[in-house]
């Protein structure tokens, strides 16, 4: 009971730890779950198919040789890539390029410029003024923009979603009311990590042309590794949508939001802390369609290559440092990463989480079963058990990830098993030895030491109680009362110790166990606690012996002189029930059943037929070595329906 206790003590104690106090210091574990949930990604991740429902636009290396500097570029040239693929009707275009200040020609390109000009006029129009013609120059070059250009071609797609991104710079204000952008049903008591007093927003021309926003305000994990996305911002206290959810609620029109799940396309996305997306990496870099900058500005696609597809706008050029680090290792540009939201919203299965209390309930009865295991089996075996039980665990949430994309929480369960197998092994060593220390305390009275030690490193033992084949034997001396009462009590007591201890060294010879001192008495087992198929030739032996004992006893200086001591002996075999018995001050190990009753009712017949030992019939019918027996005759014993056979053995005669 005290084992038990302790057990489960220690098994709450584990489960207080790991999923009430950890709660409030995720960082101890969650570098362990963040590693392993990558470990499980790695090995679920698609890195064969190409995703085509969603398609990006690459300012790669390719347009940068062709079209020269990214910075210099004109804006001219997204205009014109818009209209390009608006004319093929795909469902959204997104621009993951934030155009927050207007179009201009920069200030070395327009010194350039106002010197050409500056000298072609003068060679033209030499009797001009020159101070002029400089100041007109300067103010038509400082009105070239592409603005216009761009916004018109938005205007005629009708479905273009922008770049924003939310900073703490309180002076950083939009040109333009933002608040037709913001989620008025959304509230948003969200981390202050997702909460900002200013925004860098496009210009104000594009959102009059009927471009939507979305923020670009990325979330990376302790580790680098991004992971998940939220969804909502809090801008000024108005919650605004990610880029990506911009994206998917023009594309489908129809969604909702209601308890930290988001309905969209028939389908329920429950989000972490009623804001992130766990992402769903649907492969490695350039899983979705890669199209060319510069093929779509120059016309160098096919008709219908944007028809009905979600079209983004981005960058995979390291020097624009837009890269995002993923859980299965791949460095992915920042566009890619909002494709993967974005097809995690509206056409692959999300990730999910279970509910705690399911983690918390499988992990209770997994650490509970490892503590009894390892409680309960060899200490060589339980390390075995244990490994199973994780390796069992882990392959659950490995099905459950890549068959359900249930993401079930694997680090503290872990840990809580190899926890519980540490105590388990621990207790199991220290009560161990504790039981051991007890059982050679309890036997070492009965049994000799070989047979103590052969107990305590018996794995199959209880010593709570089991019926087993054993043979009991009663041994008393003949008219020892009366005697006892005419001489002194110091001398009675020394006899009776010599007895004892020439008995009791007999019994231990031939393997048995002295169940119990009965006044001039004694109460022997053969076949218990260990058992052996010989124990009633060991009885009927040791029966021999310790009559041939007696007469050396008898010579001995502590009876010389007076009269000899007698014993009688019966012996009984067959099926008992062996184990603890007593109460909680006072416990013995011995035997209850027929052979006792028998063994100690044959036992007093010695006076009554003038033999020395008397075995039952069941005993007889079990040796297996030679003996002097003769039938004696059948009685009736109290308690039976039928009559019981009765042997003498002869002591001068054995062969074993």
């Amino acid at each position: 009971m005290k084992k038990n206790a302790t057990l489960m003590l220690f098994g709450f104690l584990i489960i207080i730890i790991l999923f009430v106090l950890m709660e409030f210091r995720p960082e101890i574990y969650m570098p362990l779950e963040r590693f392993l949930y990558d470990k499980r990604e790695f090995f679920e991740i698609d890195l064969t198919q190409e995703r085509t429902e969603i398609n990006i636009v690459d300012i790669d290396a390719k347009s940068v040789k062709e079209l020269g500097r990214y910075h210099n570029w004109p804006r001219y040239y997204f205009g014109k890539a818009i209209n390009v693929i608006s004319a093929q009707r795909p469902y959204v275009i997104g621009l993951d390029i934030i155009f927050s200040e207007p179009d201009s020609m920069n200030d070395f390109a327009k010194k350039v410029y106002l010197d050409r000009l500056i000298y072609d006029f003068k060679t033209i129009f030499p009797s001009k003024d020159s101070l002029e013609i400089k100041e007109k120059i300067k103010t038509s070059l400082s009105s070239i923009s592409f603005d216009s250009y761009i916004a018109a071609s938005i205007k005629k797609a009708g479905n273009v979603v922008l770049a924003s991104y939310l900073n703490t710079d309180t002076s950083s204000l939009p040109s333009s009311d933002l608040s037709k952008y913001f989620l008025p049903n959304i509230k948003n008591p969200f981390d202050k990590e997702l909460t900002f007093e200013g925004i860098t927003a496009p210009v104000p021309e594009y959102l009059e042309a009927g471009a939507t926003i979305g923020l670009i305000n990325d979330v990376f994990d302790p580790d680098g590794i991004r992971r998940k996305d939220p969804l909502f911002l809090n801008y000024q206290g108005n919650t605004m949508p990610s880029f990506s959810l911009a994206i998917a609620m023009r594309a489908v029109k129809d969604w909702d939001y209601n308890n930290g799940k988001i309905q969209i396309l028939n389908r329920e996305i429950p989000l972490e802390n009623d804001v992130y997306l766990r992402i769903k990496y649907q492969g490695d870099a350039k899983t979705f369609r890669y199209v060319s900058f510069v093929d779509v500005v120059k016309g160098n696609i096919p008709d219908t290559l944007f028809t009905k597809k979600i079209v983004l706008f981005g960058s995979s050029l390291p020097e624009l440092y837009d890269y995002s680090q993923t859980p299965f290792g791949a460095k992915l540009p920042g566009v890619e990463c909002h494709a993967n939201i974005i097809h995690n919203l509206l056409f692959s299965k999300p990730i999910t989480t279970p509910p705690k209390y399911i983690v918390i309930t499988i992990s209770v009865f997994l650490i509970f079963l490892t503590l009894l295991l390892a409680n309960k089996t060899a200490p060589y075996v339980s390390p075995i058990i244990t490994f199973i039980i994780i390796l069992g665990y882990l392959l659950f949430t490995i099905v459950m990830y890549m068959s359900y994309f249930i993401s079930y929480e694997m680090s503290r369960p872990i840990v809580g098993i190899i926890f519980a197998f540490l105590i388990g092994l621990t207790s199991r060593i220290y009560f161990g030895e504790e039981e051991k220390k007890w059982i050679k305390d309890l036997f070492s009275r009965y049994v000799s030491e070989e047979v103590v030690n052969q107990i305590i490193n018996s794995p199959s033992l209880s010593l709570e109680g089991k019926r087993q084949e054993i043979s009991v034997l009663f041994c008393d001396i003949r008219s020892f009362t009366p005697r006892a009462e005419k001489e002194e009590p110091e001398n009675i007591v020394a006899i009776l110790n010599a007895f004892f201890e020439e008995m009791s060294d007999t019994i231990f010879q031939y393997g048995g166990m002295v169940d119990k001192y009965l006044g001039d008495g004694i109460m022997a087992l053969f076949g218990a606690p260990i058992h052996h198929p010989g124990h009633a030739d060991r009885a009927v032996s040791c029966a021999i012996e310790m009559q041939n004992r007696i007469h050396y006893l008898n010579q001995k200086e502590i009876l010389k002189g007076k009269s000899p001591l007698e014993i009688g002996i019966g012996i009984s075999s067959g099926e008992s029930v062996i184990g603890n018995v007593g109460s909680a001050n006072r416990i013995e190990y011995t035997a209850i059943g027929d052979p006792v009753n028998t063994s100690a009712r044959i036992e007093p017949l010695n006076k009554e037929y003038k033999t020395k030992i008397l075995i039952s019939e069941i005993t007889k019918n079990q040796l297996q070595g030679t003996y002097k027996i003769h039938f004696v005759g059948k009685i009736q014993l109290k308690g039976k329906s039928e009559s019981t056979g009765i042997y003498a053995v002869t002591s001068d005669l054995s062969l074993w």
